[in-house]
């Protein structure tokens, strides 16, 4: 077997389930089971938020060890589902080490296109709006400010600023077109379910999930740290919606 292009699978497979979302426990569970096909003596995953470390070892090869480092995270359950499949169709011996490979580095390679969040944005915030109890009118308020975070947030992320400021200003400019549809158009409307329903995209409702699943499986350290960046989420959110509040 190659054991380097075993431990590569690993390491991609790895690498994609940390960037859309997956938990601690299945990263690490998911890239043991793949490395622990080599047979070999030694198997060590470590994951934590921000990377991990896998090693192979046995004394018939020299020791193999990759670090990577994690630097964005997103959440993407259809991709998290694919590579679990095809890490089950490889441990099953359905796949082969260079099939699964192939399969694997195809799925690191696809993006999904942000301005997919154009039309996803507008019907999220409107679909809440409604489920909230609003008005057909204040869907469609919702929805105007979902598409306009939606470019907002296509255009942070392609001049690559921090996610505590992509929060923000996201949060901020759907306040201001919230408030401004409020103060212009005709009728009665309520401001505060239209801004909690625009809101919820942003709300980090993975990201809360995974701290207090990864803290009950032990993983104490990824725990503190999804926490952590949920409250620096809701945080900046938070101090958007605040300062567009206060302007309009």
């Amino acid at each position: 077997m190659d054991y380097k292009l075993l431990l590569d699978t690993a390491v991609f497979a790895g690498e994609i389930l940390m960037k859309n979302g997956a938990e601690t426990y299945r990263v690490e569970d998911t890239m043991y089971r793949i490395l622990k096909k080599s047979q070999l003596k030694k198997v060590e995953v470590l994951v934590m938020m921000t990377g991990f470390v896998a090693t192979l070892d046995d004394p018939s090869i020299d020791s193999l060890t990759v670090m990577k480092r994690i630097t964005s995270r997103g959440t993407n359950l259809e991709i998290i589902d694919r590579v679990n499949r095809i890490s089950r169709d490889f441990c099953g011996d359905l796949l082969s080490l260079e099939e699964t490979f192939r399969q694997i580095k195809a799925l690191w390679k696809e993006t999904v296109p942000l301005r997919c969040n154009w039309w996803a944005m507008p019907a999220i915030t409107g679909g809440f709006a409604v489920m909230f109890g609003g008005t057909l009118s204040e869907a469609g308020i919702a929805a105007l400010s979902g598409f306009i975070s939606a470019f907002v947030l296509w255009f942070c992320r392609k001049k690559q600023l921090h996610m505590f400021l992509e929060n923000i200003i996201c949060s901020f400019g759907l306040a201001i077109v919230i408030g401004l549809a409020v103060k212009w158009l005709p009728g009665i409307y309520d401001k505060d379910l239209m801004i909690v329903s625009a809101i919820m995209p942003f709300v980090p409702g993975a990201a809360i999930t995974n701290a207090v699943f990864d803290t009950l499986h032990g993983d104490y350290l990824s725990g503190l740290a999804r926490a952590a960046e949920a409250f620096v989420i809701a945080a900046a959110v938070a101090s958007g919606i605040g300062m567009g509040m206060f302007l309009i």
